[in-house]
């Protein structure tokens, strides 16, 4: 369920837009927080810095997708957001969207549902990166986002966000679906992969 949060009359005072480049931040990591945020169009990625330099890639948020949820409850953001593509932002006052949840139903449901769905998905790459082999993390990733009774899958994101998903380098990932589609597992045509007859034999990992 996609929010149409330019649809809620009780938010039309609380909303603002704001457009992207390729690779701006819209807030960094420890800033003090102010808005929660929805992606019109466009893409933003959530990273998380660590105290030794290091990076932590979170999750993309796609369009219809809110982010930045935790704000609501602290007092500063716990990530840094970058466009990775052309975007473009509707950014809501914490404090209205707050009492708008307690106001609106299917505001409040729609909330729910994203962050449940949010939740899943978080536990599944949990799952993944707990695998041992690229192989089998592939195969499981690729089983998970498979749409029901369906045998191709168009890749949303680039490879090298996949890779980073599920952790393993993007050269790896690469590798990787090349042998699934020499041993006739898997068919790729550019953005789509085609799961052959041999792919759904081997079942879930």
């Amino acid at each position: 369920m996609k929010f149409e949060i330019n649809q809620i009359s009780a938010l039309q005072s609380a909303i603002s837009y704001q457009n992207l480049a390729v690779g701006e931040i819209l807030f960094n990591q420890n800033e003090l927080a102010q808005a929660i945020f929805v992606v019109d169009y466009g893409c933003i990625k959530l990273v998380h810095y660590t105290n030794t330099g290091g990076t932590v890639n979170h999750y993309l948020v796609k369009p219809g997708e809110y982010f930045a949820e935790v704000s609501l409850f602290n007092d500063v953001y716990v990530c840094t957001a970058v466009a990775q593509l052309p975007t473009r932002i509707i950014s809501i006052s914490k404090q209205l969207f707050s009492q708008a949840l307690e106001h609106d139903v299917n505001l409040s449901k729609a909330f729910t549902e994203q962050l449940a769905r949010r939740l899943h998905y978080t536990k599944l790459l949990l799952e993944l990166r707990g695998m041992r082999s690229a192989r089998d993390r592939v195969l499981h990733y690729l089983h998970v986002i498979t749409p029901p009774n369906q045998k191709i899958i168009n890749l949303e994101h680039p490879l090298k966000d996949i890779a980073n998903d599920i952790g393993i380098t993007p050269e790896v990932l690469s590798r990787t679906l090349t042998k699934l589609q020499n041993e006739g597992v898997i068919t790729r045509i550019k953005k789509k992969i085609i799961l052959q007859s041999k792919f759904l034999t081997l079942g879930a990992m």
